[in-house]
């Protein structure tokens, strides 16, 4: 038998004598209130029973004292008495109504009887104020036929029967209900001791149980965890049954069981678990020589950086020697001179610009002048610098987003002039809608780029292997500087292989962005777009 099981067996039977000795309790209480108020109104029964025979009987005394020596108080003292028994009669009637109502129409004699009483009281008051009334001359002989009649006919024979009659019978009740609460008591002490060999047999039998399918068991299993806990799965647990500690040394000698199989196992591919560590060391060390090789690239990145300033220095001094070399020159000689310097100059400032604006924007620190614009006409006006090779396809209507028009126009024509310069004459701009916000898509046709050159495309001065095939004028700053523009707006830039051949350069505009830089001079919260 299983142990929730046995558990709730006896918990059921704890629970059956615990609520059956609550409802002998409750029983035994309401029927000793039940006696006690049987009792209590039989005797206030018995007592106005009681003063009502005294008051009549007071009543007939006045009676004949008027009737011998005359009325003196003019009926005052029988008027009075006769209102007491009259209210004597009405408390027996209450009393034998509230027994009535708790123990039902058994007591409809006594209510007869009183009636009875009460017509027998009246009409002998009736017979007492017609004698004593009497105006005959011999009144007084007649008036003493009459009062002996009365006394020895209806007071001795019938009134005094019947009074007796109902105090009999509240004695025979009172009797009664003692012995119905004798039997009673006799009663629930046999219950209460049924009910306590029940709970003595029910306690036994639980401690039994618990012993037997509990308690022995699950000493037989701690032993065995133990054993398990000192590595020695060979000793099973084996307890038997049905119960739930059953099935948990079961389950224990399973798991030991596969313990022991699994470090078997484990001695087997210990050889093999050092080879996999051999080739995972050549690994990391393949992986320094990357880092090694990366540690080069930086190196070459710096000297790249150095180079694209020294060379638009160097053709700026260069310029400005040759102008001042030899003898005063023409005035067009120095002004050709200057406006060659001049783009030199503009040159290296934007190159210092776009490094600058980059810089600012892994800082967080860039400013953006922030105003109303619609994207469509934003990438028209960006393409028309091209030539009419330019597809430009705009699936809104409406593609209002608060943004900076310049440095987004300089996004979207850095992607352009990219597509044009490294994938071919074939350009196509899409401006598309998403529940996000929007979205720029250039496409081109050219030889595309593998993914590894992909995730390198944003790192400052990286020029992929199609970069060789072009006129090499670019300074590896482009995409970084779209990058950076995306992102200060909360966006993000990537690259897309194109169905067919090519690339998609595409970025992604979130509505109400939270810009990670400063606009207006003003840090705003940086918010994370997907």
């Amino acid at each position: 038998m299983r142990v929730t099981s046995i558990i709730n067996t006896f918990a059921m039977l704890m629970l059956l004598l615990a609520l059956g000795g609550t409802g002998l309790a409750y029983w035994s209480a309401e029927r000793t209130k039940f006696f006690s108020t049987r009792t209590a109104l039989a005797n206030r029964s018995y007592e106005a029973h009681l003063q009502l025979s005294s008051n009549i009987y007071q009543l007939f005394k006045q009676y004949g004292d008027a009737m011998l020596i005359g009325d003196r108080d003019r009926g005052a003292g029988e008027a009075e008495l006769i209102i007491r028994i009259r209210a004597n009669i009405s408390t027996i009637r209450g009393v034998i109504a509230e027994e009535i109502e708790l123990v039902g129409d058994e007591e409809f004699e006594e209510l007869e009887l009183l009636s009875r009483i009460e017509r027998r009281i009246e009409d002998v008051i009736q017979k007492f104020e017609n004698a004593i009334q009497g105006d005959v001359p011999d009144g007084f002989s007649r008036n003493w036929s009459a009062l002996s009649s009365l006394l020895d006919h209806d007071i001795d024979r019938d009134f005094r029967v019947m009074i007796g009659e109902a105090l009999d019978e509240e004695l025979e009740e009172v009797e009664e209900t003692r012995a119905d609460t004798e039997a009673h008591i006799v009663l629930i002490e046999r219950i209460a001791f049924l009910f306590a060999i029940l709970s003595v047999i029910v306690t036994i039998l639980s401690i039994a149980s618990y012993r037997r399918s509990i308690a022995k068991p699950l000493a037989h299993l701690i032993q065995g965890v133990r054993e398990f806990s000192h590595g020695n799965f060979a000793n099973l647990i084996n307890l038997k049954g049905k119960t739930e500690i059953s099935e948990i040394g079961q389950v224990l000698d399973d798991m030991a069981i596969k313990v022991e199989s699994r470090t078997q196992e484990l001695r087997n591919h210990n050889a093999a678990l050092e080879a996999a560590v051999a080739n995972r060391t050549r690994e990391l060390e393949r992986l320094l020589d990357e880092a090694q090789s990366s540690e080069a690239a930086r190196r070459q990145l710096l000297a790249d950086v150095s180079h694209e300033l020294r060379t638009p220095l160097t053709i700026i001094q260069g310029e400005c020697d040759v102008t001042l070399r030899g003898d005063e020159k023409p005035a067009e000689e120095y002004q050709q001179a200057l406006r060659r310097a001049r783009d030199t100059a503009k040159h290296t400032n934007r190159l210092v610009d776009d490094l600058l604006f980059v810089s600012r924007q892994e800082a967080g620190m860039v400013k953006l002048e922030m105003e109303e614009t619609n994207l469509g006409d934003l990438v028209s006006d960006t393409a028309s610098l091209f030539d009419a090779s330019v597809s430009i396809k705009i699936d809104v209507d409406n593609a209002i987003l608060r943004v900076d028009p310049h440095r987004i126009r300089q996004a979207v024509f850095a992607l352009m002039q990219n597509a044009r310069r490294y994938g071919g004459e074939e350009l196509s701009v899409r401006v598309d809608q998403s529940p996000a916000g929007y979205s720029i898509a250039v496409e081109d046709r050219g030889p595309g780029m593998d993914d590894a050159e992909k995730k390198r495309a944003f790192d400052r001065f990286f020029r992929g292997s199609n970069a060789a095939d072009s006129d090499g004028s670019g300074t590896g700053l482009g995409l970084p500087i779209v990058r950076a523009i995306v992102e200060a707006h909360g966006g993000k830039a990537t690259l897309l292989d194109r169905e067919g051949g090519g690339l998609i350069s595409l970025i992604k505009l979130p509505k109400g962005t939270h810009l990670s830089t400063v606009e207006g001079g003003l840090p705003v919260r940086r918010k994370t777009v997907n």
